[in-house]
């Protein structure tokens, strides 16, 4: 064995037992993501640190409680019709923003389109009632016109992902007027085929009152909760496969990115989730048309914008049977489906989605958007 190789198994090995160290020191602690005690000593053994995320310029075009609404602007403007991104409520936005290369929003810009992202914040006690008539009505549908104001257009493409592409198309149901095109990306539609998590926020299970009246607005450890015991094996064991990569600092890198912002999940506003869970999860009402928000019903027949329905293949968060009925939903005749051996997140921030993913996204939305000279 020659030196140098000695000196890295010896390196890998030593990594190895602070690695355990700091997962033990971690779950007396009983924090539910580790990268705070963890991410230190990839650092160090990596010789790469903490990268910056969200790196694409951005101003922020209005503000209301927690919200923010984020402006990307293209170099070299083509297309009039802009952007919306509408994100789940659970973690945050910037996972659309992810690394220089490696961005959605980057490569959205770079295409020529005026690019907009809700940030919704971190919920405090001004959230804790907002409710879905007030989340729809109001929060969106506000980011909606100073989007349109913004960027001097009439219509846009509204572009929900996760749990924001079910409230965005809630949104379009109830406020079609000014949305061109709607893209839905690993979106919730069909919640009786949510796999494991449908089964526990079922009602038997699930007390989401309590829940809600306990603690108003949901802490983020407890939607973390859910998530690692889902997965809790390789929750842990992908820490030990970034040792055995210490050496490859793209590998790196990534996973330090990922980590960061997998561990900054931020608490879901009390009454929205209530009728979330209740609607959705536990009555799977909205794919029925029977969810109701301020008195008038969710129907996804009155959607009559172009659609664009993205599915990730190895989804578990949001898998495949949940997006698929979509289509055969919306009450418009141009929309289509596109399929990609990707899982939840691999959609935004794989190593395959600038090359495989993103340019059928552009694409498609380019295809129905003005161009600026229009």
């Amino acid at each position: 064995m020659s030196p140098n190789t000695f000196q890295r198994f010896r390196s890998f090995v030593s990594g190895q037992v602070e690695l355990s160290r700091a997962l033990s020191q971690a779950f007396e602690q009983r924090p539910l993501n580790p990268y705070p005690y963890l991410r230190p000593i990839i650092e160090k053994a990596s010789g790469v640190r903490e990268p910056p995320l969200s790196p694409t310029p951005h101003t922020v075009v209005y503000t209301r409680g927690s919200l923010r609404l984020l402006r990307y602007a293209a170099p070299q403007r083509r297309y009039r019709t802009p952007i919306l991104f509408a994100y789940s409520m659970i973690n945050r936005w910037y996972i659309l923003d992810f690394l220089p290369g490696r961005s959605l929003i980057e490569h959205l810009t770079r295409a020529g389109f005026d690019v907009y992202a809700i940030d919704w914040g971190i919920a405090g006690p001004e959230e804790q009632h907002l409710d879905w008539p007030e989340l729809l009505g109001g929060l969106v549908r506000q980011a909606v016109r100073w989007t349109l104001r913004a960027s001097q257009s009439d219509e846009l493409t509204l572009y929900g992902y996760c749990m924001g592409g079910t409230l965005a198309l809630a949104y379009t149901s109830l406020y079609p007027e000014g949305v061109r095109n709607f893209v839905a990306q690993a979106t919730p539609v069909d919640f009786s085929h949510g796999g494991i998590y449908s089964l526990w926020t079922q009602p038997r299970h699930f007390d989401v009152d309590s829940l809600v009246d306990a603690y108003g607005n949901i802490p983020s450890r407890v939607l973390e909760s859910g998530f690692f015991a889902a997965a809790p094996v390789q929750r842990l064991t992908r820490w030990l496969d970034v040792c055995r990569q210490i050496d490859d600092p793209e590998y790196v890198t990534t996973f330090l990115a990922m980590e960061r912002w997998g561990a900054d999940a931020v608490p879901f506003p009390g009454e929205v989730y209530r009728q979330y869970i209740k609607d959705c999860y536990q009555q799977n009402l909205f794919c029925q048309g029977k969810m109701e928000v301020g008195g008038e019903r969710v129907d996804l027949g009155r959607i009559r914008c172009s659609v664009l329905n993205i599915i990730a293949e190895q989804d578990t968060i949001a898998p495949p049977p949940m997006s698929e009925p979509l289509t055969r939903l919306v009450g418009g005749q141009d929309h289509q489906t596109l399929r990609f051996p990707v899982g939840h997140i691999g959609l935004s921030a794989s190593s395959k989605s600038p090359t495989k993913v993103w340019p059928a996204i552009t694409e498609w939305i380019s295809a129905r958007s003005r161009h600026m000279e229009s």
